[in-house]
């Protein structure tokens, strides 16, 4: 894969993080509203937990694309 096309991935694995911890960060903030108003937050904690899963490959997946453009970026 050239550089080229690793920055374009990387560059939207960058986005798919901020997006996701845009996500992650909403959903606390459900889950939080529904146990200040006493209500069962069992399925929007559950939903958090999917969603805190997926920012974690997220996240693995733009390490990942970091550690390419370096490798592609380095002198060999």
């Amino acid at each position: 894969m050239s550089l080229v096309e690793t920055l374009k991935l990387l560059s939207r694995a960058r986005q798919y993080v901020e997006q996701g911890e845009e996500c992650v960060l909403r959903q606390r903030a459900i889950v939080e509203l529904l146990e200040l108003r006493g209500r069962d937050p069992l399925d929007a904690i559950l939903f958090l937990e999917t969603l805190e899963e997926m920012q974690d490959a997220y996240v693995a997946h733009m390490d990942n694309m970091e550690r390419k453009v370096l490798t592609l970026v380095k002198p060999g």
